[in-house]
């Protein structure tokens, strides 16, 4: 008899479970639509229940003396319409050209996020997989404090201040993933979201990749595995090119698998990569979700289908949060499909 817990680690050791396990997220309009849509009262527990979902995501917390921004990037909040979003509006490194302006930043150390709730947390879901997330990757982190367009361009004319500026973001959040480590009893993935890609290819070459991320990629593999855990990669887009450099840093599983971006067939995926690291995510926000009912149960079974087959797959949404343009009747279908169509279970 599976639980959550062990469906999902099934997954991702490559052995088949009596199910594909399922995984969710949302905007948060969604979130208060679907707790009334089933009568789960703001209850998350109840919401996942009722949806069948087999993971459970378990950040760090400022504590309560803390004042400012983590990092020191600044955002607003931006109103969509159906929807806000928090926009960037100040990356303090901006405009900052020096080596020493990176040594003049106030970079947090490892107590700038508690931990000690994670192991009581972890506990009260203990049924499901649980996922613990201390801070995003250092290339992610770097296009927020120095700004996208000035981290591109310090790639190819300030390569030493890239180095260094990566390498310097890189050491804090090992700090913060110690701590996190320090208090990961019941944890069972490690979770870092860095996003390298746009949905045609990856923003930088592959050279620089190996060059500037993969050695601090390894050093968190590394750590993750030493506590007997799993590294969980958050990387949208065209992550095909880099996908040999992250399966040998030690990355086990790769989340969201955005299907339509260039190179991101799903049984390409599956045949090439497929025994070597896990997949996780998969279902279409762009035109999938938001469109006919039948399109998103065939779908479902498609994916299940294929990157479902001898395990090594996690099914949830194809980035990440499931959008406002989502009809509450689709993410029905999704999930009931999921939890009911089981070709490959033992």
């Amino acid at each position: 008899m599976h639980t959550s817990k062990s469906r999902v680690m099934a997954a991702v050791n490559h052995t088949v479970a009596d199910r594909t396990p399922i995984t969710f997220d949302a905007q948060p309009e969604l979130y208060v639509a679907l707790h009334e849509r089933y009568g789960t009262g703001g209850n998350k527990q109840a919401l996942f229940d009722h949806l069948k979902v087999d993971t459970w995501f378990i950040g760090g917390k400022r504590p309560p003396e803390a004042g400012g921004s983590l990092w020191g990037y600044q955002t607003r909040e931006v109103d969509y319409g159906a929807g806000k979003y928090p926009e960037l509006c100040y990356s303090p490194l901006a405009g900052k050209d020096e080596l020493t302006d990176i040594d003049a930043h106030p970079w947090p150390d490892g107590s700038a996020l508690t931990f000690d709730h994670v192991p009581q947390e972890a506990a009260a879901e203990a049924k499901r997989a649980i996922i613990g997330h201390s801070t995003w990757g250092a290339f992610f982190l770097a296009t927020y404090i120095r700004g996208m367009e000035n981290l591109m361009l310090d790639f190819g004319l300030r390569p030493a201040y890239a180095e260094k500026l990566i390498g310097t973001i890189a050491e804090r959040c090992l700090l913060l993933l110690d701590q996190l480590l320090a208090n990961s009893q019941g944890v069972d993935l490690v979770y870092i979201a860095d996003d390298y890609c746009s949905q045609q290819g990856p923003l930088f070459s592959p050279a620089d990749f190996k060059r500037l991320v993969v050695p601090y990629l390894r050093q968190t593999a590394d750590r993750v595995h030493a506590a007997g855990k799993k590294l969980l990669l958050h990387c949208c887009g065209a992550v095909r090119p880099l996908l040999p450099m992250i399966i040998e840093a030690g990355v086990d599983v790769l989340e969201p698998l955005q299907i339509r971006a260039e190179g991101m067939e799903p049984m390409a995926l599956k045949r090439d990569f497929g025994r070597d690291i896990c997949f996780y995510g998969g279902i279409d926000l762009q035109q999938v979700m938001p469109g006919p009912r039948q399109g998103v149960i065939d779908e479902v079974r498609r994916m299940i289908d294929i990157m479902g087959a001898d395990s090594g797959y996690i099914i949830g949404p194809g980035h990440t949060y499931l959008q406002v343009d989502t009809p509450l009747e689709n993410i029905d279908a999704m999930y009931q499909t999921a939890a009911n169509y089981c070709p490959h279970s033992t």
